[in-house]
């Protein structure tokens, strides 16, 4: 699988499992959903999710991840 595929679906997951985490609690909380309902779980799973990150290399591009709560990049 070429690194590039394998980067965005790794963000993809982990981007879906923190949104479908965050929205089955607030649900647990909140009985009518609102706007207010899915926008918290997007923006919670935005902060929570690494991002890809790509740097021109002199062999080419290396893929990763990069996480807000650390500065190292997770290199696929």
């Amino acid at each position: 699988m070429h690194p590039r595929f394998k980067m965005l679906g790794i963000h993809v997951i982990i981007f879906l499992g923190a949104f479908l985490i965050a929205k089955y609690i607030i649900m647990q909380f909140v009985k009518d959903p609102t706007f207010w309902t899915t926008i918290i779980p997007i923006a919670f799973a935005w902060l929570i999710a690494p991002r890809p990150h790509a740097v021109q290399v002199q062999s080419g591009k290396e893929y990763g991840l990069k996480s807000i709560f650390s500065k190292k990049v997770f290199k696929m």
